[in-house]
Order: C-alpha cells, then sequence, then structure tokens
C-alpha cells in the first residue's frame, strides 16, 4: 500500500505569501535606498565625500541665488514645454489609433509595429532620427527635433494606456446613441470620451514623464537644446562647483515626481 503525503495548503500559501512578501520587500529596499541616500547626501555639507555629516541647508540656498538658478531653471522649462507637447500630441493620435485597432480584424501586425519601439535602445532611435532627418531631410537639430524623438519613444506608451479602456468599451452604447439620433460628434464627446478618460489621464501623465526624464535619445537629437535631464547628466560627470548641486535639485525633482504620481493615481482612481 503506497502513501500519499500531501501539503497542507494552508501551509503553502502561508509559504509562498511569506516568501512574496520578502522578495517585494527586498525589491523595495533595492529601489528607494539609493533615492533615500541621495535626498540624505543633499543635506551633507561634503555630499562627494558620501557621509551625511554635517548637515547643511546650503545647496538648497544657492539653488535659488541668481546665477546658479538661470542654469537650471531654463533647462527646466524646456523640459516642461517638450513634455507637455509630446502627452498632447502622443495621447491623441494614440487616442485615434487605440479607437480604431478594436475595429480591425487583424490589428496584430499594426500593434507590433507600433510598439516594438519600446524594445529597441534609445540611443538607436537617436541616431537613426539624425541621420535620417537631418542628413535626408534637411532637418535642423534642436527644439523639434527633440519633440519628434520623444513623441516616438512615448506613442507606444501612450496606446498601451489607451488600449486598456478601448478595449473594454461597450460599442453598443454608440449604436444605441445613433439610434437616439446622436451625431459621431456628440457620441464621442457624452458617451465615448468620458468612458476612456481613465486611459487619457493616463496617457498624458505617463507621456509627460517620459519625455521629462529622456536622455539616451536627446543626446543626438538636441542639437543646441539643453533639456533638464541633459544638464543634471553634464553637472554630475562634471569636475565642477556644480556637482553638490545636483543632489539638492535631484532630491527636489524627485520630491515633485512622487507628488505628481500621487495626486495623478488619485485621480485615476477616482474615475475609475
Amino acid at each position: 500500500m503506497i502513501r500519499r503525503h500531501y501539503q497542507p495548503a494552508g501551509l503553502f500559501t502561508r509559504s509562498s505569501s511569506l516568501l512574496a512578501s520578502s522578495l517585494g520587500m527586498i525589491a523595495i529596499v533595492l529601489l528607494y535606498l539609493p533615492i533615500a541616500g541621495l535626498a540624505l547626501l543633499s543635506f551633507s555639507a561634503q555630499p562627494l565625500r558620501g557621509i551625511p555629516w554635517p548637515f547643511t541647508f546650503e545647496w538648497y540656498g544657492a539653488l535659488v541665488a541668481g546665477e546658479t538658478a538661470s542654469k537650471w531653471i531654463s533647462p527646466l522649462l524646456t523640459s516642461i514645454s517638450i513634455g507637455i507637447l509630446v502627452s498632447i500630441a502622443s495621447t491623441a493620435t494614440a487616442l485615434l489609433i487605440g479607437r480604431a485597432v478594436p475595429t480591425l480584424r487583424r490589428s496584430t501586425g499594426l500593434l507590433v509595429a507600433y510598439l516594438c519601439v519600446i524594445v529597441l535602445p534609445g540611443i538607436l532611435v537617436g541616431v537613426a532620427v539624425l541621420l535620417f532627418y537631418r542628413v535626408l531631410l534637411g532637418l535642423t537639430t534642436g527644439f523639434w527635433s527633440v519633440f519628434l524623438v520623444h513623441f516616438i519613444w512615448a506613442l507606444p506608451f501612450s496606446l498601451l494606456c489607451i488600449l486598456i479602456v478601448t478595449l473594454r468599451f461597450d460599442r453598443r452604447l454608440l449604436d444605441a446613441a445613433e439610434d437616439l439620433g446622436a451625431s459621431k460628434f456628440r457620441q464621442f464627446i457624452d458617451i465615448e470620451l468620458p468612458l476612456l478618460m481613465p486611459g487619457v489621464m493616463a496617457s498624458l501623465f505617463f507621456s509627460f514623464l517620459l519625455s521629462f526624464n529622456e536622455l539616451p535619445r536627446t543626446l543626438y537629437a538636441r542639437g543646441s537644446v539643453v533639456t533638464l535631464p541633459y544638464y543634471v547628466w553634464t553637472a554630475s560627470s562634471s569636475h565642477s562647483s556644480q556637482v553638490s548641486l545636483i543632489y539638492a535639485l535631484s532630491s527636489i525633482i524627485m520630491v515633485l515626481s512622487f507628488l505628481v504620481t500621487l495626486v495623478a493615481m488619485r485621480i485615476l482612481n477616482k474615475r475609475e
């Protein structure tokens, strides 16, 4: 007689939950420990030594000084301007594509063509845009070339945000509205857009952040344009007095990013 021993389901569940929780905590520590360390060093009098002592607010005060502020405020405004344009353009384009995809019989090839940009190296895309649009089409590198590479990068993510809501959208609502005499415009404004709004808001938010934080593609398409990530990268890699200020500037950007993300998630949850 063969006896079979079964592991209790409750014990297996508790062990799996404990393992998953432990791995999750390790991932959180590995993710946020460098960020917390950077924020702590921004209050250090000598942050380059890696020892957060003695504490000072000197670097935060230096950021708002006249000469220093002019060096990072202009790149900040440039990044915000490009980010807003990219978020609007990518969301509008993704909305047009995302609304059409559910109605197509064979949409797999189309989706692959749009989404494969995600896995392409950023440097490759930047070089390709530089060579093709500048050499072949004569496009001058600058503000609009940076906008173009950011748009190429953000569009697939915007499309994913829109597809999440369009694939769940019940198109019978539009048929009912059409039977009641509503025009195509009224159907979109009154019925479709409100139901797709969580995806639209997510697309606007994430495409802006993708553009605001983009560096590899910007390196090859920027011309004389200086974005905030490029300014932080050049300042942190140089041996100058600006290096210590980067700790404070990066900490401010992180705090604002967390606050914006928190507000955006609360808005999305309420709409959902």
